[in-house]
């Protein structure tokens, strides 16, 4: 290129900054200008300017120029119509992939030219498909997460596809589907592991190895390769161990017996307690092997009792004895055991024993807690007549302080305790009755019944030393009227005069006293007694026979045992039967009448 046309295109290029369509046309004017123009002297040299040669030329350089025109212009035309193309294309995609992805499609600026539009929208349309790109990735991740979980917990997969881009809202529900199984995962992870350690520590308490296929899958698997780890298979896990602990349970109470039942034997085969002793504490647990080592020593202990049947029956029934009293069973409910007087010892009479030991030992621990209280209610009652007994003694005051501190304190104790405790036993005794249907019996009666008989036996008690100490009372008033009386001077603290220790002097003292006082007195005494005999005698009698007759009426209420009428308390007192006071006033006024007569009554010289 010369420097003419190094010329030209640099002042083209700093036109380019200025470019309009009549700069554009007069930049082809002069370009043709000047390479028509060289091309024409080139012409003219060569002397084909003229004529038919130059025609031709022209006519070349015009189709030359016209076609390259044309071409151009062609070429630009596609070019446009390429560019409406890609911008018709960029705004489908916009539209389908703002759509997808969620988002608003924002509207170009108006002032763009073609060129810049279709740019624009194409950079748009590459930044939503990166992010179609990014969020189908990820969520492809949360796919695959969900599936394995679902597969690893045999849960169901969440309903997605990756077609179509979901929308956020599906996303986030996806993702949270994925934490929720990602979570679940490790909480039966965590389930499982408990159950398997428990499973293994069964099978160490058992003695046993796994039974099948499934728990050998439990003992040797790993947490991971437990599959699926579904809630199924966790059940039937649970279940297993479920039946484990039963067993453990059910040769716990097997072996529990079957110990009590060899110290119970050996007991009463009398056997070395050392030897048994040993031979237990070699066999402490309850796994398979110890329990047949225990069904076999039993056997053995088995065989000989049948033996030593008569010993064992003895046994059975002492035994027995200490179960009725445990119960509070009276001699009726005890003589409803016919066997137990039997004398035929049999290996079936034995059985018979045995059977109502363990009845009535199931009965005892199934209402042992009534018993309990029973027992607890029976001992306030002792404590209660205990401290009633002692307030009676007139001598409870001479103890120290702290024991009549602490007697004060017991009673308190027993008056709060113990209607407390009667008020439970109402309560259970109630519940008893609407589960059973049936009263809890004591000594043959209903609780209940028993303590009202036993309260009323109580409060008759003292009703009955009331009327004893008023009859005694009555019945020393009656003698003090009928012979007199002195009160005694007890514990006198009366100082004795100075010089008195001369007996004789005290004595003759006395005795003259005694003989100036004793011929009044005998003659006061007569006619006193005389006149007072019989009047007090017939109103004695009278109020006694009354008396007897009211309380003849009333019977004390309570057991067997107490149970009696004051008429035959009557008969053993004097002071309550007629006869014996009638006896007693005749001959009260047979004294007092010989005692007139053999008197001599004159005044002492």
């Amino acid at each position: 290129m010369d420097e003419k046309e190094k010329g030209f295109n640099l002042d083209l290029s700093d036109s380019f900054s200025s470019l309009s369509k009549e700069s554009f046309i007069d930049s082809l004017s002069a370009l043709s200008l000047e390479y028509g123009g060289s091309l024409w002297d080139l012409w003219v040299q060569m002397g084909c300017s003229s004529g038919s040669s130059g025609a031709y030329r022209v006519q070349v350089v015009h189709n030359c120029l016209e076609e390259k025109f044309k071409a151009m212009m062609q070429e630009e035309e596609g070019h446009r119509s390429a560019l409406f193309k890609n911008i018709e294309e960029h705004y489908k995609k916009l539209y389908s992939l703002s759509k997808e992805l969620g988002i608003s499609l924002e509207e170009p600026p108006a002032a763009l030219s073609i060129i810049f539009l279709e740019k624009d929208l194409r950079d748009k349309v590459e930044n939503l498909l990166q992010k179609k790109k990014e969020r189908l990735s990820q969520l492809t991740s949360y796919v695959k997460q969900d599936v394995k979980l679902g597969e690893m917990l045999a849960e169901e997969p969440y309903s997605i596809t990756l077609h179509n881009i979901p929308s956020k809202e599906e996303e986030l529900s996806l993702k949270k589907h994925v934490i929720y199984l990602t979570e679940l995962k490790q909480e039966r992870l965590s389930t499982f592991k408990a159950y398997k350690k428990s499973f293994a520590d069964l099978l160490i308490k058992l003695d046993i190895e796994p039974a099948n296929s499934f728990e050998r899958a439990i003992f040797c698997e790993t947490d991971e390769s437990f599959l699926p780890l579904s809630e199924v298979r966790l059940c039937s896990v649970a279940k297993t161990i479920e039946r484990l602990e039963s067993q453990v349970q059910q040769n716990m109470r097997e072996t529990e017996r079957m110990r009590c039942r060899i110290r119970n034997v050996a007991s009463k085969l009398e056997l070395d307690e050392r030897e048994i002793s040993d031979f237990l504490h070699e066999n402490p647990g309850f796994s398979s092997n110890e329990l047949k080592a225990l069904q076999f020593r039993l056997d053995e202990l088995e065989v000989l009792k049948i033996e030593h049947m008569e010993r064992f029956i003895v046994s059975s029934r002492k035994e027995l004895r200490e179960w009725w009293k445990k119960c509070f069973y009276n001699e009726k409910q005890q003589s409803l055991f016919s066997a137990f007087y039997s004398t035929i010892y049999s290996e079936e009479l034995l059985t018979e024993h045995e059977e109502e030991i363990e009845k009535i030992r199931t009965y005892y621990y199934n209402n042992e807690f009534l018993f309990h209280m029973v027992e607890q209610r029976h001992a306030l009652w002792e404590k209660k007549l205990e401290l009633e007994k002692k307030a009676k003694d007139p001598n409870r005051f001479n103890c120290k302080s702290t024991k009549f501190l602490k007697e004060e304190k017991d009673r308190r104790r027993v008056e709060k305790d113990l209607p407390k405790i009667e008020k439970c036993l109402e309560d259970a005794m109630d519940d008893y009755r609407l589960e059973n249907g049936i009263e809890f019996l004591i000594g043959g009666l209903p609780y209940l019944t028993y303590m009202e008989i036993q309260i009323k036996e109580h409060e008759d008690s003292i009703q009955r030393e009331k009327v004893k100490k008023a009859n005694a009372k009555k019945q020393l008033l009656i003698q003090e009227s009928r012979y007199g009386s002195t009160p005694a001077k007890l514990n006198s603290t009366k100082r004795k005069a100075p010089n008195t220790s001369d007996n004789s002097v005290t004595k003759r003292y006395k005795s003259d006293v005694t003989r100036g006082t004793v011929n009044s007195t005998r003659s006061s005494t007569r006619s006193t007694l005389t006149r007072s005999t019989s009047t007090r005698c017939n109103s004695t009698r009278s109020n006694l026979s009354r008396r007897r007759n009211i309380l003849q009426s009333s019977i004390v209420v309570g057991s067997s045992e107490f149970k009696m009428t004051l008429s035959s308390l009557g008969d053993k007192d004097p002071f309550l039967n007629p006869l014996a006071i009638n006896a007693n006033s005749t001959r009260q006024t047979e004294m007092v009448r010989k005692l007139g007569q053999n008197t001599n009554i004159t005044d002492a010289p």
